[in-house]
C-alpha cells in the first residue's frame, strides 16, 4: 500500500471539507423551511464520501510499522557469505547492456518461489558482460536463511528490484 497521497486528492478532500463547513453554516445560520437551510444540508451530504477517505488514511498511518525496513547499512564491511556463477541476459537496448557496475551492488537471489536480499561484490574492471559467465562474491543479508536454501549447484535467478538480470548457481 502506498503511503503518498497525491496533492489532487488532497486539495478534493480540503475542498470538500470546506463545503461541508460552508454548509454547517448555513443550515446554522438559516431559517427553519427556506431554500438556503436545504443548500447547507446538500453540502454536508457532498462531504459524506471524503469521510471513508480520511478514515482509510487514519487507519493506515496508525498501522504503518515504526521502524524502518532492515537492510545492509551503508557503512557495514563487505563479507561474502558465497560465491555464484553468474550469466548476465542479453539486453534489448544498448544502454542496458551492463546494468552491473563496479563495487557493491545490491539484488536479490531468487530460488522458486523465495527471494534473498544479497549484494554483489564487483572488483573494478571486471563488470560482468552479458551471455558470459563470470564468479562473484555475494553477501547475504540473512545468510542464516538463505544458505540452507542455497546449497552448492541450486540455479537461481538475479533480480534487481522487479527486473531479472540475469541466472546463474552458486559454486561454493
Amino acid at each position: 500500500m502506498s503511503t503518498h497521497i497525491s496533492s489532487r486528492r488532497q486539495i478534493i478532500t480540503v475542498v470538500l471539507l470546506v463545503f461541508a463547513v460552508i454548509g454547517g453554516l448555513m443550515r446554522w445560520l438559516a431559517p427553519q423551511p427556506s431554500l438556503a437551510r436545504d443548500m447547507g444540508s446538500l453540502l454536508l451530504v457532498l462531504w459524506l464520501p471524503i469521510i471513508g477517505n480520511i478514515i482509510a488514511w487514519l487507519v493506515a498511518r496508525a498501522a504503518r510499522p515504526k521502524q524502518v525496513q532492515a537492510g545492509f547499512a551503508l557503512d557495514s564491511a563487505f563479507v561474502p557469505s558465497a560465491q555464484i556463477s553468474l550469466t548476465l541476459l542479453a539486453a534489448d537496448v544498448p544502454a542496458a547492456s551492463r546494468p552491473i557496475r563496479s563495487g557493491l551492488f545490491p539484488c536479490m537471489l531468487v530460488v522458486g518461489h523465495e527471494a534473498f536480499s544479497a549484494r554483489l561484490c564487483v572488483p573494478a574492471g571486471a563488470e560482468p558482460v552479458p551471455e558470459v559467465a563470470q564468479t562473484l562474491a555475494v553477501q547475504f543479508l540473512r545468510a542464516d536463511l538463505a544458505l540452507p536454501k542455497l546449497p552448492v549447484g541450486t540455479a537461481f535467478k538475479l533480480l534487481e528490484g522487479r527486473s531479472v538480470l540475469g541466472t546463474g548457481h552458486v559454486v561454493e
